[in-house]
């Protein structure tokens, strides 16, 4: 699950169109991983995404990050995904072999607030 605020949500997805409009092959987005992951067993370092041909993929990696790669078109349709609302309650992203699901909580226990 990625599940953050509808503004922390909008900013990932700001941070990904640059990222998919830009020349650069590879990005890195760190998740927040202070304060409890419950009712889950751990956060997981955040999100790695690749521009490449073929297939999209959307795994998590020994290292514990998310990782998505593909071709544009299909990082585009990821980057529209995290553009949830709360009221709207989640998303779904069908992956090979992941799927996700994203979801706007506005509400952030203080233990998961942001600096």
């Amino acid at each position: 699950m990625l599940l953050d605020t509808e503004e922390g949500l909008r900013a990932l997805h700001q941070r990904m169109a640059g990222f998919i409009a830009s020349t650069e092959k590879e990005a890195v987005f760190a998740a927040q991983t202070s304060g409890s992951p419950a009712p889950y067993e751990e956060f997981l370092g955040g999100l790695r995404v690749q521009k490449r041909d073929g297939e999209a993929r959307l795994c998590v990696a020994e290292d514990h990050w998310l990782e998505l790669s593909g071709p544009l078109e299909r990082l585009q349709a990821f980057a529209e995904k995290l553009l949830v609302t709360e009221a709207e309650g989640h998303r779904h992203w069908y992956g090979v072999p992941v799927s996700l699901i994203l979801e706007a909580d506005n509400y952030y226990p203080e233990e998961h607030s942001k600096p």
